[in-house]
């Protein structure tokens, strides 16, 4: 009887003991809700703009046939675009239509304005137009191109309005070639003279870090004088332009080239280090402010400096 009973009690004892664990657990968590799905735009209306990415710089581009662009014009309007097309007609020194159909005209051709365009295109050729879409309005363009004057005719403003145009930074035609690339102007007296004194900079500032890494005396100290003499010069260059900000920013520079030397007359090479940082700083501080990078690597002083 007592071997009955002890049988009898093992599934209960069973599920009482698979039971325990589950119950230990903690109470499953209530689900976040759901995210509401962006509502497409109205029919006529450009899509509202997505929010960046934390650090973005720049929306990416997106590849579009010319004849998706012409039907469906709303879907990227304020979007930056890469089309390849035909060249349907060229309109003016800087202005080109384009269309899919390399066979005929479909009379959906896209308008394409390049206000640095600097080349030709052939009729019936192919390119690729880089740049924003945006609904033509002549008004719209003048306030995006700024120092852009339109070219085109009246009867072409007219057939085109309100239709799509690509604002075009690039226009590449069958050769590889990008007949808008803005040209390079040609270097001043003064950008001459500025580069003189930076080519010998640049090089120095680089030096600086490895003869610091190998506690050189003769190399530091040499590179340090270099880089002293060398702003110097750059401070009497703008204090004669009259601008103080960049004039000042020489100076604090020489500052920390004689602090550098201080600090390796002293055997001090952590002081050396902070004091090659600053100089660092100020050099790429001023090429970031005052100077504009050309496509065949060379500088300009900006605009207004």
């Amino acid at each position: 009887m007592k071997f009955s009973k002890t049988v009898a009690l093992l599934p209960i004892v069973l599920i009482a003991f698979l039971a325990a664990p589950l119950a230990q657990q903690p109470p499953a968590q209530p689900q976040p809700p759901a995210q509401p799905q962006p509502q497409p735009a109205a029919q006529g209306q450009p899509p509202a703009p997505a929010a960046p990415a934390p650090g973005a710089q720049q929306k990416p581009y997106i590849p579009l046939a010319a004849s998706t662009l012409a039907n469906k014009p709303d879907a990227y309007y304020g979007e930056l675009v890469t089309v390849t097309a035909t060249v349907e007609q060229v309109l003016s020194k800087s202005a080109i239509s384009v269309d899919q159909d390399q066979t005929k005209s479909t009379g959906k051709e896209i308008l394409v304005l390049a206000p640095t365009m600097n080349g030709t295109v052939d009729p019936n050729s192919y390119v690729t137009v880089i740049g924003e879409v945006m609904a033509f309005d002549p008004a719209e363009v003048a306030k995006k191109a700024k120092g852009y004057t339109l070219d085109i005719s009246p009867e072409t403003v007219a057939k085109f309005k309100g239709r799509p145009v690509v604002l075009a930074t690039a226009v590449v035609n069958s050769a590889g070639i990008d007949v808008a690339k803005k040209p390079i102007p040609p270097p001043t007296a003064d950008d001459l003279a500025l580069a003189k004194v930076m080519k010998q900079v640049g090089p120095a500032n680089t030096a600086l870090r490895g003869d610091i890494d190998k506690m050189d005396v003769a190399l530091t100290k040499e590179h340090a004088g270099l880089l002293k003499r060398m702003f110097t010069e750059t401070e009497t260059f703008w204090k004669a332009k009259n601008k103080p900000e960049p004039t000042q920013l020489a100076r604090d520079a020489i500052k920390d080239a004689e602090a550098l030397e201080a600090a390796v007359a002293a055997n001090n090479w952590d002081q050396a280090r902070t004091a090659a940082g600053s100089l660092g700083q100020k050099c790429g501080g001023c090429h970031r402010t005052y100077r504009e990078a050309m496509d065949d690597g060379t500088f300009r002083i900006k605009a207004g400096f």
